[in-house]
């Protein structure tokens, strides 16, 4: 029989060859010799992967040996879900590499040789999520969402952050606990704070393996992964953990209540039928020990529903839940809807009750773009450490966080909704203050913005010429200029100013969870759409495999940077110059004798070159985009004109900015009472 072979499909191809899927539909039709297709459809062909590897090399066009496309191809072609599935459980991670005991030769001895490989080229998450995602292919499961890795880290010091009560009795937390694990995202993270015991338990035994197998990939750890519903089938009945991280399902219908009526997790009150989120949080509470601190991610819901007034009720009145901290839109799956972190503590027996707890709101904390959000990160461990700290009087940023008495908490509705109590309690100085601030902040970007408007000039009507067009692809296989792709988050940098999206592999610790580690600037792709000096900062260590930013770069963002689909890009100047590259920036770096770097990078942000790129997906290939193909003296003419209109775009949005701002801080201020309109008679 002969041995099944590795498929690859038309767009695969395109991405083993760095060319366009338009480059290989050609290949088929004028090449005699271009591998037939084995499989598929007609609309979406398969193709042997090796013969496609082999043909490549013939014409002159190596593919990339890409151990990630091997092995999805790998498992997608010689394996069931269901095979896949036993293979996570049979895999181990030895000081050699990987090894599946037990498991059929042939297959298993492939599919390990590739994962090694695939973890050293893309880290250990992507290698790990192709096998976990072909295993998930025929469960009817849904809701399977990767925490996002800044937001798992952010959960993770929230959680491990021992307060001041906690400090007589235990130097560090050690035990974590994750009930709903998933793919092991808040674990690993827990892992990087230093916590060495790690528990996990997940309803689908595919996650478990996944978290199991990642744990294991990226740190020294041996976790104890279990199988089963936490609600219905504790598999940790006795654990009382020094911490508790969840990502709960959402909105479960049928989670046990009724069979779990008597059960002893309720201290708080039973959980309604349509509260299961609370069920959630009273088990995160059952398994801390007393002072032990638990993270829980909830829908908005949970905070105001009436079914669940009283439970929350109790919750504040203990003193078990400590902070409630809002996320804006877009911080997590479900994209659409703003998250809450529920910061809980098991009570001490017999100790006093304390008479606050903490509100933060960081809907309007600036994100850092592109799923990086290390403003929303400090902000909200600074407000935590401030209020849970020995002086729980501290002041705290005004009109972000707040401590509220409970007394004040405990109204007819129990309203939980972090926005309102940090609007109630703005500072007027402070608030006054900032406006004035933001008015001054204003008049400098609209003077900046009057002086670049004076400076467009140097153009003329033109001809209507019609130019012959060339892509980067072409540039790049001539040497004029090199093409830096940009690479995945885990491979490039651990970095302050942000997290990877949902899809993507974890960071690793960010610096501020590890104050002392060397830093180096780092230029995110935010910074190259506002056209502001680098703003993010790397680890040291971390940087000497990065790519360095050189004055002369063309920087575009790997992602689109406006909902139209439109896309920025940037020259790099001597101020960028040293600083590392961050992730999702693709990096031109041009031949200065042949190519204009502002010529480049004001055509390829161009309207055909956006029309070209947007697709269904954030992402695009900057190998297709196209420029035309003019002369070094009429390159430079352009590219003038290109730079003047960066700076234009650049001051309008700036003044745009700060217009909003000196209007939202404004309409706050009046509508929640820290603002009042003067008095006309006596000029106040």
């Amino acid at each position: 029989m002969s041995k099944p072979v590795s498929t690859v499909s038309a767009a695969e191809i395109s991405r083993l060859a760095g060319v366009t899927r338009a480059t290989v539909s050609n290949w088929r039709r004028r090449h005699a010799d271009f591998p037939k297709s084995i499989g598929g459809s007609e609309a979406r062909p398969q193709f042997d992967l090796h013969e496609v590897q082999k043909w490549l090399a013939e014409h002159g066009n190596e593919a990339s040996a890409s151990a990630v496309s091997e092995l999805r191809s790998l498992v997608r072609a010689r394996s069931t879900p269901d095979t896949v599935a036993r293979l996570l459980q049979a895999l181990r991670r030895g000081e050699s590499g990987w090894t599946a005991p037990g498991f059929e030769a042939g297959l298993g001895d492939e599919v390990t040789q590739l994962l090694d490989r695939a973890v050293a080229e893309a880290g250990a998450r992507t290698a790990i999520d192709i096998l976990g995602e072909r295993a998930l292919e025929e469960t009817a499961a849904t809701g399977v969402y990767i925490t996002p890795a800044w937001l798992a880290d952010l959960m993770a010091a929230l959680a491990t952050a021992s307060g001041p009560e906690a400090e007589a009795e235990v130097e560090s937390v050690r035990a974590v606990l994750d009930p709903a694990c998933g793919s092991g995202s808040l674990l690993l993270a827990a892992a990087r704070t230093g916590a060495t015991q790690l528990a996990g338990q997940d309803a689908l035994p595919v996650q478990v393996q996944r978290a199991r197998l990642l744990i294991e990939a990226e740190t020294a750890l041996e976790p104890d992964m279990r199988t089963g519903d936490s609600l219905t089938a504790d598999a940790f009945p006795d654990l009382r953990a020094d911490a508790v991280v969840c990502n709960p399902p959402y909105g479960q219908r049928d989670w046990g209540a009724s069979e779990l009526a008597f059960d002893p997790r309720w201290d708080y009150g039973l959980p309604p039928r349509g509260e299961p989120e609370l069920a959630w949080v009273q088990h995160a509470l059952a398994h801390l020990r007393p002072g032990g601190t638990a993270a829980v991610l909830l829908p908005p819901a949970v905070a105001t529903r009436p079914s669940g007034r009283k439970i929350r009720a109790n919750l504040v009145r203990t003193g078990a839940l400590r902070a409630v901290i809002g996320l804006a839109p877009g911080s997590a799956q479900p994209w659409h809807v703003g998250l809450q972190i529920w910061l809980l503590r098991r009570p001490r027996p017999a100790a006093p009750v304390a008479d606050s707890m903490l509100f933060v709101d960081t809907t309007g904390v600036p994100a850092t773009g592109d799923g990086e959000n290390s403003a929303v990160t400090d902000t909200v461990l600074r407000a935590w450490r401030a209020f849970d700290g020995p002086d729980p009087d501290t002041p705290i940023e005004s009109g972000v966080a707040a401590g509220i008495r409970l007394v004040d908490v405990l109204t007819e509705e129990v309203d939980l909704t972090p926005a309102g109590y940090v609007r109630s309690a703005l500072d007027s100085g402070t608030v006054s203050d900032q406006v004035g601030e933001a008015i001054r902040s204003l008049s400098g970007a609209a003077t900046d913005l009057t002086s670049a408007a004076d400076d467009m000039r140097g153009w003329s009507a033109g001809s209507g010429v019609s130019w012959r067009y060339v892509t980067i692809a072409d540039l790049a296989n001539h040497g004029q200029l090199e093409l830096i792709r940009s690479i995945l988050p885990g491979a490039e940098s651990a970095v302050s100013a942000g997290r990877a999206p949902a899809d993507e592999p974890d960071l690793g610790l960010a610096p501020d969870l590890n104050p002392g580690a060397p830093q180096r600037r780092m230029l995110t792709a935010p910074d190259i759409a506002a056209g502001v000096p680098a703003s993010g900062t790397a680890t040291v260590s971390v940087a000497a495999t990065s790519v360095e930013v050189r004055a002369g770069d063309v920087l575009i963002p790997a992602v689109r940077s406006d909902r139209t689909g439109g896309r920025s890009a940037r020259v790099a100047d001597t101020e960028d110059a040293g600083a590392i590259r961050g992730p999702h920036i693709h990096t031109l770096r041009v031949d200065p004798d042949r190519l204009d770097p502002w010529f480049l990078a004001g055509f390829l942000t161009g309207a055909e070159n956006i029309s070209a790129t947007r697709t269904s997906t954030v992402r695009f290939d900057p190998s297709r985009l196209r420029i035309p193909v003019l002369g070094l003296a009429e390159q430079q003419r352009y590219g003038e004109l290109f730079r003047q209109l960066f700076t234009l775009r650049t001051a309008a949005r700036r003044a745009t900015e700060a217009a909003e701002q000196v209007a939202e801080l404004v309409t706050t201020g009046l509508t929640a009472g820290a603002l009042a309109p003067e008095d006309a008679e006596d000029g106040r």
